[in-house]
């Protein structure tokens, strides 16, 4: 067995759905906030059992981030809009006082990713219209602790002819999923293009299917969901398969396949495992065989953190099962888990 399942929280939450986490630290005090249908919710990951408080009274949150402490910032999605608020607002005991710390970012935005990129701080936020996204890339300024003055300048500003779904870090470049697959926005030049190799006759397999067939015998694309380094190479999950190709875009293990029981709906690393999530059970697989070490049953289960936003591992995974918030931590006696990040050049 690979994880043990702590439950953090059971009934608390309610009908009032989870939709994400973060970690971060205060003082000598590990917090995690969550994002919810009814707001935002802090708690003590060592408190097992304690409630969250409500800290910011705002709906249908989809994403919470917490900045490194150098910039003190929370980034919130809610309602389509992205804001910051100062960190100190989480220690807030009137959640509609704090939301006058607020400061919005955009509005109209679908999906919002913080990582590091050309050894920078960023801020990816997607915009999808008339199947078509605008990639803007935000950079945190230093200098401003407080909301008297901006706290972002926007460092790049891309264009996708399709509809982004999800956003990965790279070291030097911008990796998103779409309905072509995995393409790759270079930050200097702004080129854009597939992931995969070209030339990797190998990869048929998983290329976009195009042409005038009749709707009802087209075949459906494997849609992509996450990538992740892993030492030289780069483990590509699909909704259907995963496989490795290396830094040129071919396929570097031709044997290689992890081909899923169920349909996932998310995925999460954490150390030597890859965990693919659908709502009735986790499957869990070694990322370097690819063999099935474990499967997690629950209800309504998804991922809210796995890894922080420096991309290093964050130790444990939050998840949501009905109205329970579980952490999945390696079980002991297991192999110790290696530094595994989300970048590359």
């Amino acid at each position: 067995m690979a994880f043990d399942s702590v439950v953090l929280n059971e009934g608390f939450f309610g009908s009032n759905k989870v939709h994400c986490a973060a970690r971060y630290r205060f003082g000598d005090a590990e917090r995690i906030v969550y994002g919810t249908d009814d707001g935002v919710f802090v708690s003590d990951l060592n408190a097992i059992g304690k409630d969250p408080v409500m800290v910011l009274a705002l709906c249908d949150v989809r994403q919470v981030d917490v900045l490194p402490e150098d910039y003190q910032l929370l980034v919130v999605l809610t309602e389509r809009q992205v804001l910051n608020f100062p960190l100190d607002a989480l220690d807030s005991t009137d959640p509609t006082v704090a939301l006058k710390q607020s400061k919005r970012i955009a509005s109209d935005t679908s999906l919002v990713k913080v990582g590091f990129c050309l050894e920078r701080l960023l801020v990816c936020i997607i915009k999808t219209k008339y199947s078509s996204s605008t990639v803007k890339v935000l950079e945190p300024i230093r200098e401003s602790s407080r909301l008297t003055a901006d706290t972002f300048r926007v460092f790049k500003e891309l264009f996708i002819p399709n509809e982004v779904t999800s956003v990965h870090w790279l070291k030097t470049r911008i990796c998103v999923g779409c309905s072509r697959g995995f393409e790759v926005a270079d930050m200097k030049s702004q080129e854009i293009y597939s992931v995969l190799n070209s030339e990797d006759e190998s990869l048929e397999f998983v290329r976009p299917k195009s042409g005038f067939l009749p709707s009802f015998r087209k075949q459906k694309n494997p849609r992509p969901m996450a990538i992740y380094r892993i030492d030289e190479e780069f483990l590509l999950c699909y909704d259907e398969f995963a496989f490795y190709i290396d830094k040129t875009g071919r396929r570097s293990r031709k044997e290689f396949m992890m081909s899923w029981e169920g349909k996932p709906t998310s995925f999460a690393l954490c150390g030597p495992y890859v965990l693919a999530f659908e709502p009735s059970f986790v499957e869990v697989r070694h990322i370097e065989t690819g063999v099935q070490s474990q499967v997690i049953r629950g209800s309504n289960m998804r991922p809210l953190f796995a890894d922080t936003v420096d991309g290093s591992d964050g130790g444990d995974i939050l998840v949501a099962s009905d109205d329970r918030i579980l952490s999945f931590r390696t079980t002991a006696g297991q192999e110790a888990l290696r530094p595994v990040t989300i970048a590359s050049s």
